[in-house]
């Protein structure tokens, strides 16, 4: 009996310390799950935040900005209401806001519970007798997680596509944007091809040239009639005297008509003149060298010297001329008035070509000399 007891305690003690063995190693791997079942919550609780908590509505912001002209620049589509991009109907400016509020889990706890539990608190078993996970607390809220997830993405890829829509609209404004610069520097060409056109007003000053040529014919005329009363000895010096006079004045009316065809002239044909100082009068503003005129931006006391304080006295046919800022004694030009503008804030110039030293440019100082 004594044996049979010994051998029973022996069997305990061993046992025991088998228990114990395998206590110590199910304690590490207790702790283990533990910790990782800790980092697992707080990483999907992380994860989460990482999503917005709803999908943003939807507003058409069309109203709020102004719709891209995509009509042809052209004279016969001047006066009409030009038709508009529809670029802003479909663009969702929702996705522009940044630091929407995040997504949370409702309940923490429930990443703990894997298995959905019955009244009692025991795992509810399925028809294989393994514990149901699918629906559990854990389940459920993980798949919430995944569905933010899935429309985060798709919000991205919104984001992506409106990115490729802001491109592509960038592209069509960037093309317009040459086209419209590139009809404004045809536009200067077609304003020189004006100034051209001013020149053909010089066929006016010939016309004006010729009247003046048929009033030399009546002076010589006159001249014709002197000296037939001239070679009258009999005629009385007071006829002589009368003639005399009416010659000056024809000689008069042929110097007032010789002046309008020389511009500057207001509008009783009388020319234009202006008490001028001497000094630097203003800068040039913008100049074209190969067509030789220039526009000239003249302090206000250069143009009241001009045109008067009220404005009203004709431009005289003055000529200025050119140098540059930090050089005080090289001309690089002189110029002759031509036309003021409306604003009468700068005057058209024409380039004289003979007095020319080299190109004119901006910021050129114009001057004059008594």
């Amino acid at each position: 009996m004594n044996i049979l007891l010994r051998i029973l305690v022996i069997l305990t003690l061993i046992l025991n310390g088998v228990a114990l063995w395998f206590a110590l190693s199910l304690y590490g791997k207790r702790n283990l799950l533990i910790d990782r079942n800790d980092r697992y919550r707080d990483f999907a609780e992380q994860i989460a935040q990482t999503f917005e908590a709803d999908e943003p509505e939807h507003v058409n912001v069309a109203a709020d900005h102004e719709a891209r002209d995509i009509s042809a620049v052209t004279l016969a589509n001047a006066d009409i209401n030009p038709d508009r991009s529809d670029f802003w109907e479909s663009y969702k400016q929702e996705l522009e806001k940044i630091d929407a509020p995040s997504y949370k889990i409702p309940n923490v706890a429930d990443l703990d519970e894997v298995y959905i539990l019955t009244p009692e608190g025991k795992p509810e078993l399925d028809s294989r007798g393994e514990p149901k996970k699918a629906g559990s607390p854990m389940d459920l809220a993980l798949e919430k997680v995944v569905e933010k997830a899935i429309a985060q993405r798709a919000r991205m890829n919104n984001v992506r596509a409106q990115l490729t829509a802001l491109r592509n609209e960038y592209e069509d404004t960037v093309a317009e944007l040459n086209q419209v610069k590139k009809q404004g520097r045809e536009s200067l060409k077609t304003i020189a091809q004006r100034d051209e056109t001013i020149a053909g007003l010089e066929a006016d000053k010939s016309r004006l040239e010729g009247e003046v040529a048929d009033l030399k014919g009546q002076i010589e005329t006159l001249e014709s009639e002197k000296q037939s009363l001239q070679a009258d000895l009999d005629k009385s010096n007071e006829e002589l005297e009368a003639a005399r006079a009416e010659i000056e004045t024809l000689k008069k009316t042929l110097e007032e008509i010789a002046l309008r065809g020389t511009g500057g002239v207001n509008a009783d044909g009388v020319a234009a003149v202006a008490n001028v100082t001497a000094g630097v009068k203003g800068s040039i503003v913008r100049v074209n060298n190969e067509y030789n005129y220039c526009l000239v931006k003249l302090s206000d006391e250069a143009l009241v010297e001009l045109i008067g304080e009220n404005g009203d006295k004709p431009l005289p046919e003055l000529d200025y001329l050119v140098r540059r800022p930090d050089d005080e004694n090289g001309i690089v030009g002189k110029i002759r008035l031509r036309t003021i503008t409306k604003d009468a804030k700068t005057i058209v110039c024409d380039i004289l070509a003979d007095w020319k030293q080299g190109d004119l440019q901006k910021g050129d100082e114009v001057f004059y000399l008594d």
